[in-house]
Parts: structure tokens; C-alpha cells; sequence
């Protein structure tokens, strides 16, 4: 299943919050890639169809846009959890896959953003693995990347089967968890207009409030938790563009996770590539030029309350 195009209403909302000014945008790429060309530790091998990609996630900030190229590069060096290895036919990914439906919806919302959705295929709690997860999704991250600009995104987690074994793994005193969150949080042009939470269990407010104090208010403030389920979207998101179980008509959530599923296996040979391209060379690296991200990696440390869930 493809990423469908803007409709023409759609496009008209987009470039109401970012305008379209072509010949500035071609400008701004080539004093972005003249940026690059000064920095010898960063790699030269962005095309400028993904370095306007990242512009326009940036809402075509200049400054913005090289803060979060040089994130992204670094992330790619200094979190080799999740960027090593990404093999789409890895034992662990397949795995992954099977266990877990992640995929992105084919249509935009009306305001022209995109939806991606998670849930559990299996409760099993030895087939939940976080670090495998946010290396499929940044995998996902990557090719929409290379495919399309994107406005804003949503994100749907669905906490039906969820048990409080899956978000002990999910506690903040781990290091791989808070990893995770650096990982997503500021090294993609990818902005976040809201998270919904579906058929959250009642201790949802209990976990969550352990996160709090690592996540940015600008992004606890696009929660919305719901104890229902699907029918609960459906006066914020057109119901149409929802998987067919949700009362929409994208395709079932086995389509759309196979389909997604596929995608990244096709894409398997460019992964390899990026994996050994998209990486900072830290032995050249200006003293000037200190990544904020490895800083924040760095600062990684201390104790945390445990997960109490009741």
C-alpha cells in the first residue's frame, strides 16, 4: 500500500502553514548543503529530494534544519541499539512484525497529516522487545524519509492486551528506555501533532506520570487517553481513512502490516547502505561543532523510582 498523495483540498490546508516558494527552497538546499560541506564529520551523501524533506519537516527553518541533520547523523553513531544491524530479514525483526502491527496509514487526515498506528498481535510479554520495536519504526521513519514531506503526524497506540509485565519493561530506570526516547524524540524532522492512547488499562495514569518528567511539556500536552476503543477517533480523524476493524476503509490491520512489513524488506539493501553512510566520523569532528545529542546521551545517568503500577 502506498502513501497517498495530498487531495487537492488537503494540499491547500499544507501550504496554508508552510508556503510553497520554490526557487527560495532550492536556495535554502544548497546553503544547507554547503553547511554539510564545512562539517567533515558528517556524511555527503543526502540526496536533495531527502535534504528538502527535512527542510519542510523543519517548516523550512534553516537553522532548525542543521540542528536536526546533525542529530540524526549522530544518533546514527552513537545509538548503535537501534541503528546497527538493520536488516529487514533479521531474525528479530520478523519476529517483530509477527508480534506487533506497525504501519502507517495510505491516507492523509483532512488537515493533511499522517497516522501511524501500534498494537499488540500477541500479549506474549517474551515477544515484546523495545529495542527491536524502535528499530522498526525508525526503519519506517526513514523510508517515509525518502518518499514524501510531511506536514505533521499522529500517532495511534492501541493498549488493548497490554499487561502491566509490558510496561515494567518500559521504565524509565532502564537506559535503553530513555535511549528509545532520544532516539524519536530529536533526531527526525517528523513533528507530532497528537498521541491517542486507546483501551487504556486504568493505571494508565500511574505510567505515564513516571514519563513525565522526561518528555517535553510541548508533547505531554498532545495526550489523549481514551478507555475505549476506536469508535473514540472518530470525531477527531475521518473515519474512512481508519483499518477496516476501526469502522474505516484503509484495509484490514493484517494488510496494512504486511504491506509495511514488505516495504522495508524491499527497501533491505538501502538500509545496509545507510547503516554504514548515515554516521558522524567523530575522529574529525571540529571542537566546535559539540553534538547536543551525544551531550544529552552522556547525561544519561542517575536513579529513577520504579513502576509501581497499581
Amino acid at each position: 500500500m502506498t502513501l497517498l498523495p495530498p487531495t487537492v483540498e488537503q494540499q491547500r490546508r499544507i501550504d496554508e502553514e508552510i508556503p510553497p516558494h520554490p526557487d527560495i527552497r532550492k536556495k535554502d538546499i544548497q546553503m544547507i548543503r554547503e553547511w554539510i560541506a564545512k562539517q567533515p564529520h558528517l556524511p555527503k551523501h543526502m540526496d536533495d529530494s531527502r535534504l528538502e524533506h527535512f527542510l519542510f519537516g523543519c517548516k523550512n527553518s534553516i537553522e532548525r534544519c542543521k540542528i536536526i541533520l546533525e542529530r540524526y547523523f549522530t544518533a546514527r553513531t552513537a545509538l548503535p541499539e537501534f541503528f546497527a544491524v538493520r536488516d529487514s530479514l533479521a531474525p528479530e525483526i520478523q519476529d517483530c512484525c509477527n508480534a506487533i502491527d506497525y504501519f502507517v496509514l495510505p491516507s492523509l487526515t483532512d488537515e493533511g497529516y499522517r497516522v501511524s498506528v501500534l498494537r499488540l498481535k500477541d500479549k506474549n510479554i517474551d515477544r515484546f522487545s523495545l529495542q527491536t520495536v524502535t528499530r522498526r519504526v525508525l526503519m519506517v521513519m526513514d523510508t517515509r524519509l525518502v518518499e514524501e514531506a510531511c506536514l505533521s503526524n499522529i500517532m495511534i497506540l492501541d493498549l488493548k492486551g497490554w499487561s502491566a509485565a509490558h510496561f515494567a519493561k518500559l521504565s524509565p530506570t532502564q537506559i535503553i528506555v530513555r535511549k528509545a526516547m532520544l532516539a524519536a524524540q530529536d533526531s527526525m524532522p517528523l513533528r507530532l501533532h497528537r498521541v491517542y492512547f486507546l483501551n487504556a488499562p486504568s493505571f494508565i495514569n500511574n505510567v505515564l506520570s513516571i514519563f513525565y518528567p522526561l518528555l517535553k511539556p510541548k508533547l505531554t500536552q498532545k495526550f489523549r487517553i481514551h478507555k475505549g476503543g476506536a469508535s473514540e477517533l472518530w470525531s477527531h480523524i475521518n473515519k474512512d481513512i481508519l483499518p477496516n476493524e476501526w469502522g474505516g476503509k484503509a484495509g484490514t490491520f493484517q494488510q496494512l502490516n504486511d504491506a509495511w512489513q514488505k516495504r522495508i524488506e524491499k527497501n533491505r539493501d538501502w538500509f545496509l547502505r545507510e547503516e554504514k553512510l548515515s554516521k558522524t566520523n567523530e575522529m574529525i569532528r571540529l571542537p566546535t561543532t559539540s553534538s547536543s545529542l551525544a551531550s544529552d546521551i552522556a547525561g544519561i545517568q542517575g536513579s529513577f523510582r520504579q513502576l509501581n503500577i497499581d
